[in-house]
């Protein structure tokens, strides 16, 4: 309705401004249905969820509050949940920021916040429990009818997050238990199920929708160098691309078996414990499988920062004490020292009393891909099935990329690092380009 009010000529908007009392204009100012285009506003019907996918800048947080907001308040005592990547954003972005819950509220209906207690509670009783994502498990204790998850695309365990919040959504008051997801698209497989339910409204938006309120400058410079790109697409328009451009693992697929690698079912066997590792000390990455015929089936993976060849020892240790484990690591190994004491990584792990395996030079960086990707698909065959827990390792496989017009990674995105931890136990374990030689012939270190 603002939006309207300011496209009238001055003349006309000045006449109903004058038209109104000072109480008339301390309300509009903090009335949401007044200053919120069409698009932001929650939709009619019966829907559950209700998925603002849109770019940058649209305002889809000032939607997810003010939407939060109404619902709090048109029930006395309800309990809401605010989502957020991680505790930090939830403060910054949805409570104290701009669009934030508390900017933009009237003082007499303004709630307390309290972050020490991660609640924001509003006047007539009702109360938000910020959560966040990084802690799915929280979502447990949860039980309402109303969340609000914000920027929803850049969660490490989406899936995770949603399926915990769904079993809190359960509570009966005047209306439906409803869900508001705020994000920029990203090609998630669960963000794509949430948008094909019946029951959920997806709404689409682009940044220049908002751009009344936004810096001439930053769409003159910012938004223009990205339009007619990929990224353009995703971050200016809320497109939701099919896939991630580049992508250095393509036969990876973040799908459940047999459609894609993803395997709730892998279990341990009981058979030697393979461990994939990476030496690079931030982060140390390991990739932890088990051998079942020609397939690998990991079990987890492991991202530790600042950490060093003992500490990961310590914990394969801590998690199979009476296993026989194999460590297929990068061959540098052999003669680096991430550890003090002047020890090698390969001696620092047969200390443990673990084996090591590992090429006497490492191969390259494209052969290690290419053998990967058969692994991911040969023929109609999936030879790796990967463990949900394993969320890093799932993550990296379907977000490292080559930097654009190169065949070079793109190590800046941290993603490698977990990466090269699987290549080289795949490489060393099921190398399906090259025949595996004998043990004992001098290609190997043992």
């Amino acid at each position: 309705m603002a939006e309207s009010l300011a496209l009238l000529p001055e003349s006309d908007r000045s006449q109903i401004i004058r038209g109104l009392t000072g109480t008339e204009l301390a309300t509009l100012e903090h009335d949401w249905k007044f200053w919120a285009r069409p698009k932001q506003l929650a939709p009619p019907g019966d829907w559950l969820t209700w998925l603002l996918r849109t770019g940058r800048g649209f305002g889809k947080t000032r939607s997810g509050g003010g939407w939060t907001h109404s619902r709090a308040m048109e029930w006395p005592g309800r309990w809401c949940a605010l989502v957020a990547k991680t505790p930090a954003d939830a403060r910054d972005v949805m409570i104290e920021g701009p669009a934030g819950i508390l900017k933009n509220t009237s003082p007499h209906e303004r709630p307390i916040y309290e972050s020490s207690k991660r609640r924001i509670t509003w006047p007539n009783g009702s109360w938000g429990t910020i959560y966040s994502s990084e802690e799915a498990d929280q979502l447990r204790g949860f039980s309402g009818d109303t969340a609000w998850l914000d920027e929803f695309g850049k969660y490490s365990n989406p899936r995770e997050v949603w399926d915990n919040l769904q079993f809190g959504m359960r509570e009966v008051s005047a209306d439906f238990p409803r869900v508001c997801v705020t994000t920029t698209p990203r090609p998630l497989p669960i963000l794509e199920e949430i948008q094909a339910r019946s029951t959920t409204v997806t709404v689409t938006g682009s940044s220049y929708e908002n751009r009344a309120n936004l810096a001439p400058t930053w769409f003159a410079e910012t938004l223009a160098a990205y339009e007619g790109t990929r990224l353009g697409r995703q971050e200016i328009h809320g497109e939701l691309l099919d896939d991630v451009e580049g992508r250095v693992y393509a036969s990876f697929v973040n799908l459940p078996y047999p459609l894609g690698n993803v395997d709730a079912s892998v279990a341990d066997t009981g058979a030697e414990i393979l461990v994939g590792q990476d030496f690079n000390v931030n982060p140390m990455a390991s990739v932890i499988a088990v051998r079942v015929a020609d397939e690998c089936h990991v079990l987890d993976s492991l991202e530790v920062d600042t950490s060093n060849t003992t500490e990961v020892c310590e914990e394969i240790k801590r998690r199979y004490p009476t296993r026989h484990v194999v460590f297929c690591p990068d061959p540098s190994g052999k003669a680096r020292k991430t550890s003090a004491a002047g020890q090698t990584d390969f001696s620092i792990i047969r200390s443990f009393g673990f084996e090591v395996r590992a090429p006497n030079s490492a191969p390259l960086v494209r052969d290690r891909e290419n053998n990967s990707n058969a692994m991911f698909l040969q023929g109609n065959r999936r030879r790796v099935r990967i463990h949900p827990r394993a969320k890093a390792y799932i993550n990296a496989l379907n977000n490292l990329t080559y930097k654009e017009g190169t065949s070079i990674r793109d190590k800046g995105s941290g993603f490698d690092h977990i990466c090269d931890a699987g290549d080289y136990l795949l490489w060393q374990e099921f190398n399906v380009l090259t025949p595996t030689p004998a043990w004992g012939t001098s290609k190997w270190s043992m």
